[in-house]
């Protein structure tokens, strides 16, 4: 793969043209406003919610809506409606920066629109993609594709009790709603359903938000990912990430806490896994033309690894894969999306895999109900916890908090070079959470890691 030839081609499509980012946080956006300075491309002007955690990027305009919502859910669909109906505070800001309507729009993975704030987006996914969203088709898609997975039942709201009493194993079931309040990620849409006093309050919630649920026994392994990217030729299948997912210690709640890639499971669940991306991207060419990346999020379990939600987008594992090849996905998949890269899924997999394969990462990315400035924190492992050290000292993860779009969030990020590969990294990330509490007095449930069962 000459990473000089496409880095050119990618500079070359960028540069000496006005560019809008869109991110929901401005600090996300850091990387790339650099990158398109590099490569030749300005002004650029940034459209976010809020400020974020992090560096602020350099660039000619920001521009705040200033929405947040009561879960992180809601502070993310707030964002995308400023966006796609917006306010005339907003297109002033943007027609001010943009006058002769020249500049085209890089969009996130969330909106569905082909053209926001009155400009062609570049690279914009088709809605039919954006369909793929729904938690309710992956049963029929792993089955068609071949893919092994455990039972469920997609029912009314009404009577997912009795599928449940049908499904439960020891653990009981989970539930996941359909998309009637649209799509939805972070399990902010999933039941933990342990017994028959966890029933009624699910079936409650969910008759507020949903038609239907997919029902499925609880599966009692290692929450994970395996993510695919397609290209006109092929698909490229990169390595297991694991997924930094919690259980409250006395509520039937999950807590999502992002993902990591220090994990090795063993050959077989690996192996498993990788085909089961390499299938389902292969259905979704098929289907729909599908272009660029996507990801099955699962359970490796002692039977095997068993997908348990398709996510037809970019994802967390992507970046951290991409960025030990010092590839961005989001570029790549735009350019590959707009026709403008010839990009082989053979060797865009070799890049990706032989590096993320020796240098991993990852972390933590959590929300807190409390208002907290920023602050910053290096932090060091030790057997039974985690103790703060300045940051510029040597460190095992940089830990950060600081104003979010639901309140506050707190930040960790592992150091490549100073975490061992092959254990999972959840039980870690538990010790930089109680050593958070120390810190900054953050209000944290008490979690439960899920048992490593290799």
């Amino acid at each position: 793969m000459d990473l000089d030839a496409i880095n050119e081609r990618i500079a070359e499509v960028h540069r000496g043209k006005k560019w809008i980012l869109t991110p929901d946080a401005a600090a996300s956006a850091s990387s790339l406003a650099a990158q398109l300075h590099e490569w030749g491309a300005g002004p650029v002007m940034i459209v976010a919610a809020i400020e974020g955690v992090g560096d602020l990027p350099e660039v000619e305009r920001i521009h705040y809506t200033r929405t947040t919502g009561d879960t992180v859910m809601a502070g993310i669909r707030a964002f995308i409606e400023a966006i796609e109906n917006p306010s005339r505070a907003l297109l002033t800001a943007v027609e001010a920066f943009d006058p002769e309507d020249e500049a085209m729009i890089l969009p996130t993975g969330f909106s569905r629109e082909s053209r926001l704030l009155g400009r062609p987006l570049y690279g914009g996914r088709p809605a039919a993609w954006g369909a793929l969203e729904d938690k309710m088709l992956i049963d029929e898609l792993a089955d068609v594709a071949g893919i092994t997975r455990a039972p469920s039942e997609i029912v009314a709201v009404a009577d997912a009790p009795e599928a449940a009493e049908r499904l439960a194993g020891e653990l009981g079931t989970v539930w996941v709603a359909d998309n009637t309040e649209g799509w939805h990620g972070g399990g902010e849409y999933v039941r933990w359903v342990r017994d028959a006093g966890d029933v009624q309050p699910a079936v409650d919630w969910f008759a507020e938000h949903a038609e239907r649920v997919r029902v499925m026994p609880f599966l009692e392994g290692i929450p994970c990912s395996i993510h695919g990217f397609n290209t006109p030729d092929g698909t490229a299948v990169f390595l297991p990430v694991e997924m930094i997912i919690f259980r409250h210690a006395e509520q039937p709640e999950f807590i999502y806490a992002r993902a990591a890639n220090f994990w090795s499971p063993p050959d077989t669940i690996q192996d498993e896994m990788r085909r089961a991306a390499d299938r389902l991207g292969a259905l979704l060419r098929d289907r729909v033309g599908y272009l660029g990346g996507y990801g099955i999020d699962g359970v490796a379990t002692a039977e095997g690894f068993r997908p348990t939600e398709l996510n037809p987008r970019l994802s967390v594992g992507h970046f951290i894969q991409f960025g030990a090849a010092d590839l961005n996905p989001g570029t790549l998949e735009r350019l590959v999306i707009a026709g403008d890269l010839d990009l082989a899924a053979d060797d865009l997999e070799e890049a990706v895999v032989s590096a993320a394969d020796t240098t991993r990462g990852g972390g933590m990315l959590i929300t807190i109900p409390d208002d907290h400035e920023a602050a910053k924190t290096g932090v060091v492992f030790t057997e039974s916890g985690a103790i703060g050290v300045d940051p510029a000292e040597p460190n095992d993860a940089v830990m950060e908090i600081g104003p979010g779009a639901y309140r506050s969030i707190v930040i960790l990020r592992f150091d490549p070079e100073r975490n061992p590969i092959g254990p999972i990294m959840a039980p870690k990330v538990l010790r930089a959470i109680d050593l958070a509490r120390d810190l900054w007095g953050i209000t944290v449930p008490p979690l439960v890691a899920a048992p490593d069962p290799f």
